[in-house]
């Protein structure tokens, strides 16, 4: 299992660090932002599924700029 995160405000490495993914020797973390096609294709391979977890959430921030949350949530399969 890989995870590939950007660890932007929300984002916390430590997270990962807690049972029971914690402990688990299959678990890779790639820090990286899914809209980097380049490094997706790389981290795609001898990976049968994905989950995309990477919406953004905070709706205060997305009135502030939208941005980051339509590219996060809506073009980074584009």
């Amino acid at each position: 299992m890989t995870v590939l995160d950007s660890l932007t405000y929300s984002g916390n490495r430590q997270n990962l660090k807690l049972a029971p993914v914690g402990a688990d020797t299959q678990l890779a973390f790639v820090e990286g932002d899914i809209v980097d096609a380049a490094l997706a294709e790389e981290v795609m391979p001898n990976h049968d599924a994905v989950a995309h977890f990477a919406a953004e959430s905070h709706v205060d921030r997305s009135i502030l700029n939208a941005e980051p949350f339509v590219t996060a949530s809506v073009l980074w399969h584009s």
